[in-house]
């Protein structure tokens, strides 16, 4: 078990026996933070003392137990340039990597978790019923982990200005269903192993099961049609995400299952431990390399893929599939000391051909536990099972497989060396959470020639503090064309508004908006997409900054600083229809809003009127607006007509609203904005940072120097007002 079930275990395991009192086991069932769990467990308690019991109970309170981190950022790697006729942009290769680091390191080497198929990181981060994902367990068992958005896919934007055309489809639940969410009702199942599905955690796995929404809705990220070369930016990635963090274990799934191997070939000395989860196979085919498209080192040296000749190999095992092997054997030289696990499920399409990737690792020398789950008693999962219902059952062989490997074998020291970094400035990421996770709101089917496809999503994360002290959370709403990353600082562990709220004990719901970040943009759900953002469109707001007297950017603000590279690195275009924008914050935001209860709304930029709109639509659930430095006039577009049509807000009489402007941001809207507002019944303010004797801040304020200064107006405002 981990620290935490360790625990909550001894305790439960002492009032079970009768060696501590109610009320002491409430006392230290607070301490653990896990005080509603435990109070739930007394009747059983009680009545079922038996160890089975106590162990069930201890570990569902255990789940519920404070994450304490020291850590949550993120940051971007290969971020390049490239030059259009438009202006200069990031060349869309860059991949997204969201990091946690638990208070406790009890682990040498950090995970670096890759998504699979059409996926995005966020397929570990939590299960679509909304209970803890494989990060989190992670988190719980003391590892650091970084998680990955491959290039073209969630956060990493895909945009047809760099990689070509959109796929001619979007995701669809036909495809969703029969391949993941309820193979067994498939009319035409992928396999008679289709039939032993029962793990899924909805009612029916089926359009209308509400966890088939929340699993399609991040679903359709593209890249490259050319494999070879999507694999080829893979490795490059990889090398440089490894650099960065030093040594780790790569553990990937699916479609991007190869990473385990094109990680260990790029930084064969950085990757401590793979786990392939249900890795794409079987060998050849379209990965030439065996187990990959781009070229893999072998031994005797190979100068091109069409030097593997290959001989068929048939399976003594009942239906497994014929495959593959080396007709003269090779050594895959920069994978033969890394202990490797592949993990495959009963009930998935896998599970006839994930021996073949087994057999040919083996053959070229690597060392292979295949964790076939049916044989370690687990049963009923399929291709998603770090989704499904016993996601934490599955995840137990790979923690066994890794200490037994990689743990049990690392030398002395190997831990404290691993302990995260500590802020020096008193500027930090550490939280300590009661509960973190995600979901999507404002899903709607819309129907097309080859299915029904999800539309007008939007992805809201939450993060909960273990001592909550303000009932009232905040929803951040971003800017432009960007995404929530805007209130997480500018990546490599700079401190944002986001863990400044958490700091302070507020609920906070980061959202991305229909088609930005995590909200996957495809033009059958959205319609045409905007350009994508140029330096050239975004420079002189960080310029102006940097030149100011009062110094609010670190850098020089121009082209070719690191900072405004990792800025860019996370935008891409919008939808054209601006109208259709609006009509789906509104839809989107109030089912927030009818999920969470009151809350405060702050926005930023070209978001401004998601605020005023939401206002307008539960104006007894938004207990306040605060906009820094919205675009546009507070009026609610008709969604019929257009922008050119507008009529007046109506329901906003008496809720507090601050309008909020830094001294060089050259944005000068404000007045006028308030005025419309206070015309409508708000009870709203124009607030200058500059009478504030905040000076020398730009439009992203969020991300300077001095943007706590600027996050305790906003604090304080609330406070005084909500």
């Amino acid at each position: 078990m981990s620290q935490p079930e360790d625990d909550v275990f001894a305790l439960y395991r002492e009032f079970a026996s009768g060696a501590v009192s109610r009320r002491e086991f409430m006392r230290r069932s607070t301490a653990l933070g896990i005080a509603g769990a435990a109070s739930s467990a007394l009747g059983v308690l009680a009545a079922t003392p038996g160890e089975a019991a106590v162990m069930q109970l201890a570990k569902t309170a255990a789940q519920q137990a404070p994450v304490n981190l020291a850590e949550w950022s993120y940051f971007w790697v290969g971020v390049n340039r490239a030059k259009l006729a438009r202006g200069t942009v990031v060349n869309g290769e860059q991949m997204y990597v969201e990091y946690w680091a638990p208070a406790q390191v009890r682990h040498p080497y950090s995970m670096v978790i890759v998504h699979g198929g059409g996926g995005q990181g966020l397929d570990w981060l939590g299960r679509p019923d909304g209970a803890p994902g494989w990060v989190s367990y992670f988190l719980q068992e003391g590892y650091k982990v970084y998680l990955v958005d491959r290039p073209g896919h969630g956060r990493s934007p895909f945009h047809p200005d760099l990689h070509g055309a959109f796929p001619q489809r979007a995701a669809a639940y036909t495809g969703l269903e029969r391949q993941f969410t309820a193979p067994e009702k498939a009319p035409m199942p992928y396999g008679p192993e289709a039939q032993l599905h029962t793990q899924w955690p909805g009612a029916t796995g089926v359009m209308g099961d509400p966890t088939v929404d929340q699993v399609i809705a991040g679903q359709g990220g593209s890249f490259l049609t050319d494999l070879a070369a999507t694999h080829a930016i893979w490795a490059a990635r990889a090398g440089e995400l490894l650099d960065k963090i030093g040594p780790a274990i790569v553990m990937a799934h699916s479609m991007g299952g190869p990473s385990c191997w094109i990680y260990a070939n790029a930084r064969p000395n950085l990757v401590k431990g793979i786990v392939g989860v249900e890795p794409a196979g079987p060998p050849f085919g379209n990965l030439r390399w065996g187990v990959t498209a781009s070229p893999m080192e072998y031994d005797p040296p190979v100068a091109d893929a069409s030097e593997l000749e290959t001989v068929a190999v048939k399976p003594t095992e009942a239906n497994r599939d014929p495959y593959r092997l080396l007709a003269q054997p090779r050594r895959l030289k920069n994978l033969q000391h890394i202990p490797i696990a592949i993990v495959t499920a009963p009930a998935s399409y896998h599970w006839p051909y994930d021996h073949a990737t087994v057999a040919f690792l083996r053959q070229c020398g690597c060392t292979v536990d295949h964790i076939e789950l049916e044989k370690r008693g687990i049963t009923g999962n399929a291709h998603f099972m770090m989704m499904e219902r016993n996601n934490r059952e599955v995840l137990q062989p790979i923690l066994e497989f890794l200490q037994k490997n990689v743990t049990d074998k690392t030398p002395p020291g190997a831990i404290a060396a691993a302990a995260p970094r500590r802020a020096g400035d008193g500027d930090t990421t550490a939280m300590t959470l009661a509960d973190q996770g995600f979901f999507w709101v404002g899903i709607e089917r819309k129907k097309m020639p080859y299915g029904v496809i999800p539309s007008g999503q939007m992805y809201v994360q939450y993060l909960v503090p273990a001592q909550v002290r303000h009932q009232t959370p905040i929803v951040l709403v971003h800017g432009g064309t960007g995404q929530m990353l805007h209130y997480m600082g500018n990546g490599n562990g700079m401190a944002g508004w986001a863990h400044y709220f958490v700091q302070a004990g507020y609920r906070v719901y980061l959202v991305d908006r229909p088609g930005h970040g995590r909200a996957v943009y495809h033009p059958d759900a959205l319609g045409p997409i905007t350009p994508i953002a140029t330096y050239e469109q975004i420079v002189p707001d960080f310029r102006r900054v940097a030149r100011a007297p009062h110094r609010r950017w670190s850098g020089t603000g121009e082209i070719g600083d690191a900072g405004v590279d990792q800025f860019m690195a996370s935008h891409n275009g919008m939808p054209q229809d601006y109208a259709m924008q609006m009509a789906l914050w509104t839809k989107a935001g109030a089912e927030l809003l009818d999920r969470i209860g009151p809350a405060v709304v702050q926005t930023h930029s070209a978001a401004g009127p998601f605020g005023w709109l939401v206002a307008e639509e539960r104006p007894k659930l938004v207990k306040a607006v605060v906009s820094f430095e919205g675009a546009g006039a507070p009026l609610v577009p008709v969604p019929q007509v257009g922008l050119s049509e507008t009529r007046p807000l109506r329901n906003v009489n008496g809720i507090p609203m601050m309008y909020l402007t830094a001294e060089n941001s050259g944005r000068v809207q404000g007045p006028d904005i308030v005025a419309a507002l206070t015309k409508a019944g708000a009870r709203a303010e124009h607030i200058n940072l500059k009478d504030r004797g905040i000076l020398g801040n730009g439009h992203f304020a969020m991300i300077e120097t001095n943007r706590r200064d600027v996050f305790e107006v906003i604090r304080g405002w609330i406070e005084s007002k909500a």
